[in-house]
């Protein structure tokens, strides 16, 4: 399949760029009149509520495809300039942006149409060539996805699916492709990355997070509760962006819980296909044993349980909150991928801002506050890709941000034109205005070339006027009549 797409990659990026924003076009419009099919789909595959299929999948990608309609033109366009050296004042200068080629994507199960587009539709538009491999627990929809991109008039060998387990996913990361996007788990994140530097071939990974939320003294604390609570509840808490450890002042640290527990135990548990449904089931009972797991250690450790959804039956992990919680609990260092919160109670801001960064994940975060400008400030100073101030998820789910991480949280950019940029190579382009005029600096050195030399450097970059002036001859001697050009 690599070779097909390696063999129809030169046809497609000959096309003019506004045949493959039809395909865009074409695509959004698929989407749109198709969004209940995939809604269902969703509900169907990954027991996620059709409100939450639409709001949190659906929306994203037909906002992500009206971003790059606008934003692929500005990043192919490459007009020549010129440059601000003295020495290169003859020159003209341009920047192209080239397809990397055949682009190897691996895609996740928790939002598997979102984040599936958000690396596919980039790289196609930017003219790559694509093999994709949506995750084993969501066939359906990478087949939809794949059917989806056909019918909107992608050829069939530049947008190749393969099928399989995490196996087909390590030999898709080693096959002879130029770039390899990965979501996942770090460790398999590691070995897509370690199979990629054997080939020095370039990846962008995204990976967990153990995501921190801080809510100040000045927070409107029900806005607060309600969004925290819906950031790491909604899709049964397995989301890299959720909130997971919650960091509130101690001021106001009753009040908000009394309020987050309210919230928390008005949830009603069950399955997706209801529209009644706040969180359904994690996705396999093995995932739902981690986080008993992790739950259990907290508590063997004194953490305690003050809140819980009612669970509707047995395949359900209730949305927890635990409080008390020692930082060296497996809630705390380790990612937790479902519906299990983390409230710490922190003397100020600077606390919060130490723990929050105190952390091997480094993904996303939220402040919550009135005042905007203060929790800016206090953004610049998490270590982490994205901060949401008053709001959780949504830096994930903004088509012009760029979204990734750092530390073990990941490499590289999705989304914006940062994201947008990785589907490319940039490629340095100089040309001489004067085809047949030599350079006064090459060959035929001698004690006068270099007195003229350091000449011409006095004139671009002394600051002394006189200095300047007076090199103006030696100048023009090294330019116009050099002593022994060769």
């Amino acid at each position: 399949m690599v070779a097909a797409a390696r063999a129809a990659q030169p046809g497609w990026v000959a096309l003019p760029l506004g045949v493959r924003l039809q395909m865009l076009r074409r695509f959004h419009e698929l989407v749109y009149l198709r969004r209940a099919e995939i809604a269902d789909l969703l509900t169907r595959e990954v027991d996620k509520p059709a409100a939450e299929a639409l709001s949190t999948e659906v929306a994203f990608v037909l906002d992500q495809v009206r971003f790059l309609i606008k934003a692929v033109p500005r990043l192919i366009r490459s007009p020549w300039f010129g440059s601000a050296s003295l020495g290169l004042s003859r020159k003209r200068l341009r920047i192209t942006h080239e397809p990397y080629g055949v682009v190897g994507i691996i895609s996740p199960w928790n939002y598997p149409f979102m984040l599936a587009c958000s690396r596919i539709l980039p790289a196609l538009a930017t003219g790559n060539a694509v093999v994709f491999k949506p995750s084993e627990l969501t066939p359906s929809i990478g087949e939809l996805t794949h059917q989806l991109l056909l019918d909107a008039g992608v050829p069939g060998d530049v947008i190749g699916l393969v099928q399989g387990d995490g196996h087909v996913g390590a030999t898709l990361a080693a096959a002879p492709v130029d770039k390899v996007f990965f979501t996942g788990s770090v460790a398999s994140g590691r070995s897509v990355a370690m199979a990629c530097a054997t080939r020095l071939v370039p990846c962008g990974l995204e990976l967990g997070g153990s995501d921190a939320a801080i809510v100040l003294a000045d927070a409107d604390l029900a806005l607060a509760a309600s969004g925290l609570a819906w950031g790491r509840f909604t899709n049964a808490g397995q989301s890299c962006v959720a909130p997971k450890r919650l960091f509130v002042e101690d001021a106001v640290y009753d009040a908000f819980l009394s309020a987050l527990v309210g919230v928390v135990q008005k949830l009603r548990t069950g399955s997706g296909t209801d529209d009644a449904t706040d969180a359904g089931a994690v996705i396999r009972p093995e995932f739902r044993a981690v986080l008993e797991s992790q739950r259990d250690d907290a508590i063997a450790r004194g953490a305690r349980v003050v809140a819980t959804a009612p669970a509707s039956n047995a395949n359900v992990f209730p949305p927890t909150v635990l409080v008390d919680v020692p930082s060296d609990s497996r809630a705390l260092t380790e990612e937790t991928f479902g519906p299990l919160m983390a409230v710490i109670r922190v003397r100020d801001a600077d606390e919060a801002i130490t723990r929050a960064n105190a952390s091997d994940f480094g993904l996303s975060a939220s402040i919550w506050s009135r005042d905007v400008l203060r929790a800016g400030r206090l953004a610049e100073r998490l270590e982490c890709g994205t901060v949401a101030i008053n709001d959780v998820l949504l830096t994930a789910g903004t088509p012009e941000l760029p979204h990734g991480g750092v530390k073990h949280s990941g490499i590289g950019r999705a989304q914006g034109m940062e994201g947008l940029a990785e589907c490319v190579r940039t490629k340095g382009i100089i040309a001489d205005r004067l085809s047949s005029w030599r350079q006064g600096w090459w060959f035929g050195y001698s004690r006068a070339h270099r007195e003229r030399v350091d000449a011409f450097l006095t004139l671009a970059h002394s600051t002394n006027v006189v200095a300047r002036i007076a090199a103006i001859p030696n100048v023009l001697r090294m330019l116009f009549r050099p002593e022994r050009p060769l």
